[in-house]
């Protein structure tokens, strides 16, 4: 009994060391044990510029574990957000975008962490349906629209002399038309089913927010016709007025209470 004991012993012990052999021959040898930051930095952006945008990745990611917070983790935090933004994975690139924000509001590239997430928002609205096949963008959902929109005023306003300053002015026109167009669509459906108030607010929220667009000389029709239908006339009128000091071409016609 004893030596039966002894002999699984000995068997147990050649198993464990016959795994850890393999184990030692099968395992791969980390090519980037003993790099410096710099080093690990340098061969990120041969991926980066190289288009290798998952080795990219994989190479800032192993730099900010093992260099937190130094100059060469901060720059490959922006990088990897560049890398995922550059390889269609807008989500991933915001989350990355929003952690150096929190973790370095002041850092001198703020900036354009600002400008890659309003980038990484106004793509993700870009889909394939609406670029391919003619669908109107303006009556769908807008919310990331209104995010692109609120990070390029953010670049305007805080960053004017930055790099991405007049790109952001531009792509603004663009997208103030279309949430101007999606909130007058929106104003049009209540309008159709007489849901008055609502139709008002609607278009009241988008000449606040999104006025001096195409979709305003609607949207102040649609004012005055519903202040009209609730018997609001002086409304009416400070709408038609409105209406006609900015579009001359509309006359303001006054029929019993009504102002046309």
């Amino acid at each position: 009994m004893q030596r039966l004991f002894r002999l699984s012993y000995i068997l147990l012990i050649m198993t464990f060391s016959g795994c850890s052999s393999l184990g030692s021959i099968f395992e791969e040898k980390d090519p980037t044990v003993g790099l410096t930051a710099s080093q690990l930095y340098a061969q990120g952006k041969e991926f980066l510029d190289a288009a290798d945008f998952n080795n990219a990745i994989k190479l800032f990611e192993i730099l900010e574990a093992r260099y937190p917070f130094g100059k060469y983790s901060t720059q490959a935090m922006l990088d990897i957000s560049y890398a995922y933004y550059a390889s269609n994975q807008k989500d991933e690139a915001i989350i990355e975008i929003n952690r150096f924000i929190r973790l370095y509001p002041n850092h001198p590239n703020v900036s354009y962490a600002y400008y890659l997430r309003a980038l990484s928002n106004f793509d993700k609205d870009a889909n394939i349906i609406s670029r391919f096949f003619g669908h109107d963008p303006s009556r769908y959902d807008v919310t990331d629209l209104k995010n692109s929109f609120n990070d390029f005023t953010t670049v305007v306003n805080r960053f004017p002399d930055s790099k991405y300053a007049d790109d952001s002015i531009n792509r603004l026109r663009y997208i103030k038309n279309q949430i101007a167009r999606n909130e007058l669509y929106i104003a049009k459906y209540y309008d159709k089913r007489s849901a008055n108030i609502a139709a008002i607010e609607r278009v009241k929220y988008m000449l606040e927010n999104y006025g001096g667009t195409p979709s305003s000389e609607e949207g102040l029709v649609i004012l005055v016709k519903n202040y009209n239908d609730l018997k609001l006339y002086d409304l009416a009128y400070d709408s038609a007025r409105v209406l006609k000091k900015n579009f001359p071409d509309y006359r303001i016609i006054k029929k019993m209470d009504r102002y046309q």
